[in-house]
C-alpha cells in the first residue's frame, strides 16, 4: 500500500518563500513537516481508505503497516524548511542525558541541502574547549564570535550529531530528517525580540567540546547515508523502473515528474510505503529522497516505561506502584485530592524521583484528556471507582459516572490521543450471579447492584474500543484479595481490626451481615502483579484473574481467631446466629445493617485462561496472609 502524505505547515516570522512555490499553504510558511506523527501536527493521509486520518493515527491503530515496528511513537519527522532569517543556535542531548533528565532519547538529524539554497554556511560547532570557557564567553556577550561556520552547497548533507552547536542560516532551504524526539535546547538567539527562553545550563552541559569530525556530506557523490538510526539514499529515475520495497520507506520528490504505480508524483510528493508491499513500478524523470527507518538498538532502549494509575490511593495501587518503581517504570498516580494522598499509605513513595501525584477525576474529561497528552503513559492501570456496594445503591448516579462514564471517558481519551498505550481495567466478578462456579471467561453476567452493572458497562465499553479502534485494552476481572493496606470497610480488614482488638483484652464485638457467601481471599501483591503481567502479553484479551479456592466468610472469621487463639463455633441461625469462643463469649453477631440480600453466594473463579497465558498461578496463601494482617 502507498500512502500519499499532507503536510502539516507552520507559520514562522523568519520564513523565506520556497515553500509557496511548491504548495498551496499560507504566506509565511516556514515549515512543512511532510511526514510526522506528532500530535496535532501530523501529517494527513491524501489516498485511499485512509484518506483524511493522521499518520498519527494510522501508526496506532494500523502497526500491520509499519511491520509491527517497536517504537510507540512515529519514529521520525521530516521537514522542508525555508528561512530567510538565521534560526536560533541549538544543541541536542545525547541518550543518556536526556533519558535521565526527561525520559526521552536524545536527537540525531541530518539536513539535505537544496537547490535553491543562497545561503553559503551553516553553523556547525563553537570554538571553546569547555563549559567554563563558554561559560564566561556568552556572559561577555561574544558568543557570536566563537560559532564554527561551515561551508554548504546544494546537495550537501549536513549531519547533526547530539552535543554539536549548530544552527541555519538565512536564505536556505533544505530537507530535514531526524528522530521524532522534541528534546532540544536554544544555546543563543542573536537577542532578537521578543526574547526566547535559553536553556544555558542544560546546553553547557551537553555540548561535545573540541570534536572536529567531518558532518558534510557531497551527495552527489555519497548516494547512501547509513546510520545508527535511519538509512538515506538518493534515487534517480530516468525510465520505467521496478523497485523492490525494503518494508517500510519513506519518499521525498526532490524533482522532476513521472508516475509511482501508475498514480502522478512530482516535486514536493510525499509518500511511505507500507511493509506488505512487494514491489512497485516507477517511471518518468524523478529525483527522489528515500529514508529507511530503523528500530531502536537495544542499548538505547534505557527510557523509563510510564505508568499512569488512576485510584492509586487504594491497596492495589500501593502495591501496583512499589512493582513498577523497582521494574524502574516512571510511575504517575491520579487522586482527587492532595488531602486525599496525604491520607494514605501511598505517600511512602513521595521521595521517589520516579514517583508523581497528580489531582484528576474520573468525572472530568479534559482533565483525563490533558493527564494523557502530558504523560504519555506507556501502559495505564485503571483502578478508579466507587467500589463500595451498598453505597452504590444510595449514589447509583454517582456510581455510574465514575464506574461506567468515568472508563469511557478513558476510552476516549486514549483514541483520541492517538498515543501507543496499554490499559489495564479493574473489572469485579460481581458481574456474575454466583449461581454458577467457577465462573470462568464464558459466564454469562448477571449483575444485581448500581455498582455491578456500572463496572458491567465498563467491562463491556473496554471490548468494543479493543475491538473497533484496536486498543491494547485488557479487563482484568479480580477475584477478591486482600492486604494489611486494606481499609476497614472492607470485610476482611473488619473482621482482622477486631480480632486484634480481642487480641488486647478488648471486649470486642465483631459485627457481620451475610456468613455464607463464599469468596476467593487472595494476596494484594499477587494481583498486582497479575495484572502488569497482563498487558506484557502480544496480545490484549480479558481475564479472571483468581486463586481458584474459596472460603465463606464464616471460614474466614474461624481462621482468623484461631490465630489469635480463640476457637470461635456456630450458634442458632438467621439473624440470630452467633459465633462463641471456647469459653462462650460472644465474639461474632449478625446485624441487620450489613445484610446484603443481593449478594452472590460463591465468587470463585477459574483462572485457567490467565495461568495458560501467562504461566503465573495466584497461589491460595490465606494464612500467610491473616498472618500479615494481624502485625502491628
Amino acid at each position: 500500500m502507498i500512502l500519499f502524505l499532507k503536510p502539516y505547515f507552520e507559520i514562522k516570522p523568519w520564513a523565506g518563500d520556497e515553500l509557496n512555490k511548491i504548495y498551496d499553504c499560507p504566506i509565511g510558511t516556514g515549515e512543512a513537516w511532510i511526514v510526522s506523527g506528532y500530535k496535532n501536527k501530523s501529517s494527513i493521509i491524501s489516498n485511499g481508505k485512509f484518506k483524511g486520518q493522521t499518520l498519527r493515527h494510522i501508526w496506532r491503530t494500523h502497526p500491520e503497516l509499519f511491520g509491527d515496528y517497536p517504537d510507540k511513537d512515529f519514529p521520525l519527522l521530516l521537514k522542508l524548511i525555508s528561512a530567510k532569517d538565521n534560526l536560533s543556535v541549538q544543541v541536542h542531548p545525547n541518550d543518556d542525558y536526556a533519558i535521565k533528565k526527561h525520559n526521552s532519547l536524545g536527537k540525531f538529524e541530518c539536513w539535505y541541502i537544496l537547490p535553491e539554497t543562497k545561503a553559503t554556511q551553516v553553523t556547525l560547532g563553537v570554538n571553546v574547549n569547555n563549559s567554563i570557557e563558554l561559560k564566561s564567553i556568552i556572559d561577555k556577550g561574544l558568543i557570536e564570535n566563537f560559532l564554527i561556520n561551515k561551508d554548504v552547497k546544494a546537495d550537501d548533507l549536513v549531519i547533526v550529531e547530539p552535543g554539536r552547536v549548530h544552527a541555519i542560516h538565512g536564505d536556505t532551504f533544505l530537507l530535514e530528517t531526524q528522530e521524532s524526539s522534541d528534546i532540544t535546547y536554544r544555546l543563543y538567539d542573536f537577542n532578537r525580540l521578543p526574547k526566547r527562553p535559553l536553556h544555558i545550563e542544560d546546553s553547557l552541559n551537553v555540548i561535545d567540546y573540541n570534536n572536529d569530525k567531518n558532518l558534510i556530506h557531497s551527495f552527489k557523490e555519497e548516494d547512501t547515508f547509513k546510520n545508527s538510526h535511519f538509512n538515506l539514499y538518493k534515487l534517480h529515475i530516468n525510465e520505467k523502473t521496478v523497485y523492490e520495497n525494503k518494508g517500510f520507506e519513506i519518499f521525498y520528490v526532490l524533482s522532476g515528474n513521472g508516475t509511482i504505480n501508475n498514480s502522478m508524483i512530482k516535486k514536493g510528493d510525499t509518500f511511505i510505503l507500507t511493509a506488505e508491499h512487494s514491489k512497485i513500478s516507477f517511471d518518468g524523470n524523478l529525483e527522489i529522497i528515500a529514508v529507511i527507518p530503523k528500530p531502536k538498538e537495544k542499548d538505547r532502549l534505557k527510557m523509563r516505561k510510564v505508568a499512569l494509575i488512576t485510584g492509586i490511593v487504594g491497596q492495589d495501587g500501593y502495591y501496583l506502584t512499589k512493582l513498577l518503581l523497582e521494574k524502574n517504570y516512571e510511575v504517575h498516580g491520579m487522586v482527587q485530592s492532595m488531602n486525599q494522598y496525604q491520607t494514605s499509605y501511598i505517600t511512602e513513595y513521595d521521595k521517589n524521583e520516579n514517583f508523581f501525584i497528580h489531582i484528576g477525576d474520573m468525572t472530568d474529561t479534559s482533565n483525563i484528556n490533558r493527564l494523557l497528552e502530558n504523560i504519555k503513559p506507556d501502559e495505564i492501570y485503571h483502578l478508579a471507582s466507587q467500589a463500595h456496594v451498598d453505597l452504590s445503591f444510595d449514589v447509583p448516579e454517582y456510581t455510574a459516572q465514575v464506574n461506567a462514564l468515568g472508563t469511557l471517558r478513558l476510552l476516549d481519551a486514549i483514541k483520541s490521543s492517538d498515543i501507543r498505550t496499554k490499559l489495564f481495567n479493574l473489572s469485579t466478578p460481581y458481574l456474575f450471579s454466583g449461581e454458577i462456579y467457577p465462573q470462568n471467561e464464558d459466564t454469562p453476567f448477571e449483575p444485581s447492584t448500581p455498582y455491578a452493572i456500572s463496572k458491567q458497562y465498563a467491562h463491556s465499553m473496554v471490548k468494543c474500543y479493543r475491538n473497533n479502534f484496536n486498543l491494547f485494552a485488557v479487563n482484568g476481572i479480580c477475584y477478591n484479595h486482600t492486604s494489611p493496606y486494606r481499609t476497614s470497610s472492607f470485610v476482611s480488614k473488619k473482621i482482622v481490626d477486631t480480632a486484634k482488638m480481642v487480641r488486647k483484652g478488648e471486649d470486642a464485638v465483631l459485627e457481620l451481615g451475610n456468613l455464607t457467601p463464599v469468596r476467593e481471599w487472595g494476596d494484594a501483591k499477587d494481583y498486582a502483579y497479575a495484572m502488569w503481567l497482563s498487558l506484557q502479553q502480544n496480545k490484549p484479551t480479558d481475564y479472571i484473574i483468581s486463586t481458584g479456592v474459596g472460603y465463606s466468610v464464616k471460614e474466614l472469621v474461624e481462621k482468623v481467631y484461631a490465630n489469635i487463639g480463640e476457637n470461635i463455633t456456630w450458634e442458632n441461625t438467621g439473624i440470630d446466629e452467633v459465633g462463641v469462643n471456647q469459653n462462650g463469649v460472644i465474639r461474632v453477631k449478625v446485624s441487620p445493617e450489613f445484610i446484603r440480600p443481593y449478594d452472590p453466594e460463591v465468587l470463585v473463579g477459574n483462572p485457567e485462561k490467565f495461568k495458560k497465558a501467562t504461566g503465573y498461578q495466584i497461589e491460595n496463601k490465606i494464612d500467610e496472609l491473616i498472618d500479615s494482617m494481624l502485625e502491628d
